[in-house]
């Protein structure tokens, strides 16, 4: 990694008939047909976590069977009344109030097929506590957050792959060459306004896009989120997805993690001797083994004190895991504008003779508080 500035609307058809058929399917006229395999990936709250009152809700749906989701909502646990979601592919709900204790949140989706299977998250409430959607927003004595969702207070950024200003170079401190180009929108399945990065390499060569977002030297915790889709990943070595701030002190701070093929995990960065370097970790990860032309849910959770930066969990597809270990000085002095929040996508090629990756990203968003 080479440290230089990386910098929903969906189609929502309102038609009578669709709006017809979420109130026929609502009231049980599919409840007779059988369960189809479905794809829905709840965000928040975590299954088996604990949360506070007000909870977030979050889920994103495609669908199943290869069907295009009609609607999408939610239930909680005895109730009758379904909740709609924003969109048939999408549940942002910000204040869901709930008592304290254990409940659980049943997600449920539609097509023009029937119901889809209900996909069920279990969690609890604590009561009078101040603890994030997912879990408690303090550290242990490792300096390891345990939060593993976004609390509701977080400001969220823009939708990123919507917003204009990517900008696109090869990493020079990749093997061989890249180039690479990016569009919005880009016609893929289920979406029509996700954003296309597309490269062409040799030797492995690495491609990185970049774009600036936000002004904010002052946040200190962090939440990456984006539904990324691979055309064919035996061509990609490492996605990298990084956020570098730019604190008071004028420092940058690097915060960056990637899935590499090489070590088998989520790799995150540090800085030693005033240069970035990659650390392997106790966390799973080889593009290699991702579903081709699928859509796949990321979320990475991390936060700094001061240039010392902990990286706390990662999400793939819902299955949450804990980082270990993982904190370690990461701020160099780049003479940055100071408050600067830029992110990072890059790519590194597998092939060491030449190759092509296409990749689409879709609700591209970063969580700060």
């Amino acid at each position: 990694m080479q440290v230089i500035q990386k910098n929903r609307l969906f189609r929502q058809a309102g038609t009578l008939r669709r709006f017809l058929f979420v109130i026929a399917a609502l009231s049980g006229v599919f409840s007779a047909q059988a369960a189809l395999a479905s794809n829905i990936t709840v965000a928040s709250p975590l299954n088996g976590t604990t949360t506070a009152s007000p909870v977030w809700v979050r889920a994103h749906n495609v669908g199943c069977n290869g069907l295009s989701p009609t609607a999408f909502g939610y239930s909680i646990d005895s109730s009758g009344t379904t909740t709609l979601g924003v969109t048939p592919f999408d549940i942002d709900v910000a204040h869901q109030s709930l008592g304290a204790g254990k409940h659980i949140i049943h997600f449920k989706a539609w097509t023009t097929a029937g119901v889809c299977p209900v996909v069920d998250t279990s969690f609890n409430v604590a009561g009078g506590s101040t603890l994030g959607s997912g879990g408690s927003s303090n550290t242990s004595g490792s300096g390891t957050a345990t939060s593993s969702s976004i609390p509701s207070n977080a400001l969220a950024s823009a939708d990123l792959d919507v917003v204009n200003g990517w900008a696109q170079e090869h990493d020079g401190g990749t093997p061989g060459s890249s180039r690479g180009s990016t569009v919005f929108p880009a016609t893929t399945p289920v979406y029509d306004n996700a954003r296309e990065f597309y490269m062409t390499y040799t030797k492995r060569g690495g491609e990185r896009w970049h774009i600036s977002f936000a002004n904010d030297g002052s946040s200190t915790h962090f939440v990456f989120d984006t539904y990324v889709y691979v055309v064919n990943p035996s061509q990609m070595a490492n996605l990298e997805l990084d956020l570098n701030q730019v604190i008071s002190t004028g420092q940058t701070v690097i915060m960056g993690t990637q899935c590499s093929v090489y070590s088998h995990s989520w790799e995150w960065a540090y800085v030693s001797s005033g240069h970035p370097h990659w650390h392997t970790s106790n966390v799973y990860c080889n593009p290699l083994s991702w579903s081709a032309k699928t859509w796949h849910h990321i979320q990475i959770g991390f936060h700094r004190s001061g240039g010392t930066v902990t990286h706390d969990w990662v999400s793939f597809d819902g299955d949450k895991s804990s980082f270990s270990g993982a904190t370690s000085a990461s701020a160099q002095s780049l003479g940055w504008a100071k408050g600067d929040l830029l992110m990072n996508i890059q790519m590194d090629g597998y092939s060491e003779g030449s190759g092509s990756i296409t990749a689409y990203f879709h609700k591209t968003m970063y969580y700060r508080w």
